[in-house]
């Protein structure tokens, strides 16, 4: 394919409505990519800064007075002056420029400094946000050995104790020579800073004195930079560059878009009720809505019902009624006859979901079963920690959702009724498992937040909802595999097919005939893809080959 060919193809997918949702997509994780880092990923920030580090002392031959240098200055203070003549000092502003306050156990290893050839004689806090972080900092400061010596450590007491031997020259053999500096147990709240002053001695001879500064340290879920090495158009400025590109690309895609006509549904008028499968039934709601907006004359109403019970309303209506009936079941339907025209709609993943009380995120098909079983009656029999009874929270028979979880992951149906609460098994008492059912999809998250330790199931875009609301629901990995359409093709087996039925053939002319169009249109399709589902109908109005495959 040539140049000109790629950039046309690239051209229409970008003016598609699939194209401006990935391009505004992109934008939105490129402009947003700094702040997820910052705030999610690597909340926490520590930044550094070496303000001043320089030599501090005077040469002996400045002490020299007279013209030819003839005087001798003070041997005390020529002493000293020796002594200061190999000593620098260094600054250091530590700044706590993350979201989130820091406390000591977000350090995986301490803050350090260590710094050459030179030695460690003395340490202060300085110019600190508040007198109790510069005694927080001070009473958690330590002096350390090099690693290639017996390491050693020792409390700012200890080293300012020995300095006065020190500066007067009197050897101190119980003093090890310090190498570097530690902030040990360190916290720092939101925005806090303090400035470390460190007095330094060469350990060498007359040479030049070194300026070397290495740090350590590794805080968890943050990060700790080097101020004066932090680059001025790093990646965050990049990204947001892209993004701020992105969006104007969008926007010019937008425009375009807009100044071309609008397709418009097919209308027709009269009346349409759609029933059925609990968990599907509140998106079609949502696209019956569009429809009703293009097409006033059409009076559409959704009803969830269960996808057995819909079904078993759809089989006895006549001609009279036909187009005026269209019933969502989740696979194909048993009860269905040959009268029964079943049009694929989407694929419907679905997911096992526990209250956190459970303490697991992952079952195996063989667990799952030992479960709905009442083989497996507490939560401890599967993972180490506190007991908790596991209560089952699972679908009326009327529902196509637990016709789906008995068929695809349990291989035969479910154990008894013992329970109309979720609580106790109050109509068998002597059960070992409290089972109880609930009528919808909705219903049985509610109670899996509800109850400790229960499971259930439900479709993962309901169920990923419930876990967004509710932090008392998790979603749990079956196989070690995510729920999620892209886990078919690895083996994730609990998922299905929803169709949708009608009496017979619809008359062309009819609400139905042309609501089921409005189906496989790009709005619907978008409508579908935005809640969670897979639309069966392709934007090329072929059909998808996992929907070929739903009852397999």
């Amino acid at each position: 394919m040539g140049v000109g060919a790629t950039m046309q193809s690239l051209a229409e997918i970008l003016s598609s409505d699939s194209g401006s949702l990935v391009l505004g997509l992109a934008a939105l994780v490129a402009m947003a990519a700094p702040f997820v880092d910052r705030y999610f990923i690597r909340r926490r920030r520590l930044t550094f800064r070496v303000l001043y580090n320089s030599k501090i002392g005077l040469s002996p031959i400045d002490l020299h007075d007279g013209e030819n240098g003839s005087a001798q200055a003070d041997p005390q203070l020529e002493r000293t002056a020796r002594l200061l003549s190999r000593m620098s000092v260094v600054v250091i502003r530590i700044h706590n420029t993350g979201g989130f306050d820091i406390a000591p156990e977000d350090f995986e290893i301490p803050l350090s400094f260590t710094f050459g050839s030179r030695i460690v004689w003395d340490a202060r806090v300085s110019d600190a946000t508040d007198d109790g972080l510069r005694q927080h900092v001070r009473e958690g400061l330590e002096f350390f050995t090099r690693e290639s010596q017996p390491v050693e450590s020792a409390k700012l007491s200890r080293v300012r104790a020995l300095l006065p031997k020190r500066l007067a020259g009197v050897p101190a053999p119980e003093a090890p020579e310090w190498h570097g500096v530690r902030l040990a147990r360190l916290s720092l709240k939101r925005k806090e800073k303090f400035k470390l002053v460190v007095v330094l001695r060469e350990s060498g001879g007359d040479g030049e004195i070194s300026k070397e500064i290495d740090h350590h340290a590794r805080l968890a879920a943050g990060r700790i930079k080097d101020d004066r090495k932090q680059r001025r158009f790093g990646w965050p400025v990049l990204t947001t560059a892209v993004g701020v590109l992105l969006t104007g690309a969008l926007l010019a895609t937008l425009i375009v878009s807009w100044s071309r006509p609008a397709a418009t549904a097919q209308c027709a008028t009269g009346k349409l009720s759609v029933e059925g499968s609990s968990a599907f039934v509140p998106i079609i709601d949502r696209i019956a809505a569009e429809y009703h907006g293009q097409c006033d004359g059409a009076a559409i109403t959704t009803r969830a019902t269960g996808s057995v019970t819909g079904v078993r309303a759809l089989a006895p209506v006549g001609a009279a009624g036909k187009d005026e009936l269209a019933v969502l079941s989740d696979g194909r339907s048993g009860e269905a006859g040959p009268d029964l025209e079943a049009k694929a709609v989407a694929v419907v993943v679905y997911s096992l979901v526990v209250n956190r009380a459970a303490g697991v995120d992952r079952l195996t098909t063989q667990q799952v079963k030992d479960i709905f079983s009442g083989r497996v009656r507490d939560w401890d029999q599967l993972r180490p920690g506190p007991s908790v009874p596991i209560g089952i929270v699972g679908r009326g028979q009327e529902s196509g959702t637990r016709k789906t979880f008995e068929q695809k992951v349990l291989g035969g149906a479910e154990d008894r009724l013992t329970s109309d609460s979720c609580r106790e098994p109050e109509r068998d008492p002597a059960a070992a498992t409290t089972r109880c059912e609930r009528g919808t999809t909705a219903e049985v998250l509610t109670e899996v937040a509800a109850v400790p330790g229960a499971i259930g199931y439900a479709d993962v875009p309901a169920a990923k909802t419930a876990a967004a609301r509710d932090q008392q629901v998790a979603v749990v990995q079956l196989d070690g595999r995510y729920p999620d359409v892209t886990s078919i093709a690895a083996g994730y087996r609990f998922w299905t097919v929803e169709y949708l039925y009608t009496k017979g053939v619809p008359d062309g002319a009819s609400v139905l005939k042309r609501f089921l169009d409005y189906l496989a249109s790009p709005t619907a399709r978008a409508e579908l893809q935005d809640a969670g589902y897979t639309p069966c109908v392709t934007k090329d109005g072929l059909l998808d080959p996992l929907c070929t495959r739903g009852d397999i």
